[in-house]
């Protein structure tokens, strides 16, 4: 049966499997943020069947699940050209190993590829994975900038350096603008004919606050 909500099909086993790959000691991308764009996700799949949007279920769970494991290693080192690389190489390992099915793993890597900053977004299990894991730039203001300020610690961490807060906050409006200037065209939410949705309203309204209170 074709489960209709991924909260069928989370799987509390493989979640402590995933878990330890994210490690611990990373205020932003942890094990609480893949749970947190799962639960995100729920509410983006349950959108899309209301609008007739066929979305596998599966695909977007484990590929969230995956899509930061490994963060904190340095993929370089270990042979990959990206974090994203390296967390659907774990993916491909895990879900290999538990006999899933080569399509659905195939699908899983490239969900989780698309959710590098660059990267294209054409499925709409790649579209859901993205608009999932960028759902926090739309959360409501104290959020945002509390992952803002969690994003700040780890940059530092990997870069070893200190940025001012104002310094980080020029830093990141790039980032956010670019992302921003993108259309993740899937439902009503984040697209629609006027070229403004309300996403992007409620990623704006965050964006200029945080420029103007840095």
């Amino acid at each position: 049966m074709t489960p209709r909500s991924i909260q069928e099909i989370r799987d509390p086993g493989l979640e402590a499997q995933v878990e330890p790959l994210y490690g611990a000691g990373l205020p932003y991308h942890n094990f609480q943020h893949a749970i947190d764009t799962i639960n995100a996700a729920e509410h983006i799949t349950r959108r899309c069947m209301e609008e007739g949007i066929r979305v596998d279920h599966e695909v977007v769970y484990y590929a969230l699940l995956f899509h930061d494991a490994g963060f904190r290693e340095n993929h370089a080192a270990l042979g990959f050209a990206t974090k994203e690389a390296y967390s659907a190489d774990l993916a491909a390992l895990q879900l290999g190993a538990r006999d899933v099915l080569r399509r659905t793993i195939d699908k899983v890597v490239a969900a989780i590829l698309s959710t590098h900053k660059e990267a294209s977004f054409v499925t709409v299990e790649q579209k859901t994975v993205r608009a999932a894991d960028l759902s926090g730039l739309a959360a409501d203001y104290d959020t945002f900038v509390k992952n803002s300020a969690d994003l700040k610690t780890e940059h530092e961490m990997f870069n070893s350096t200190i940025l001012t807060w104002r310094e980080w906050v020029n830093h990141t409006s790039g980032t956010i603008r670019f992302y921003l200037s993108q259309e993740i065209r899937l439902t009503s939410y984040f697209v629609n004919a006027m070229g403004e949705s309300a996403f992007h309203q409620a990623v704006r309204m965050n964006l200029e606050r945080l420029v103007a209170e840095a």
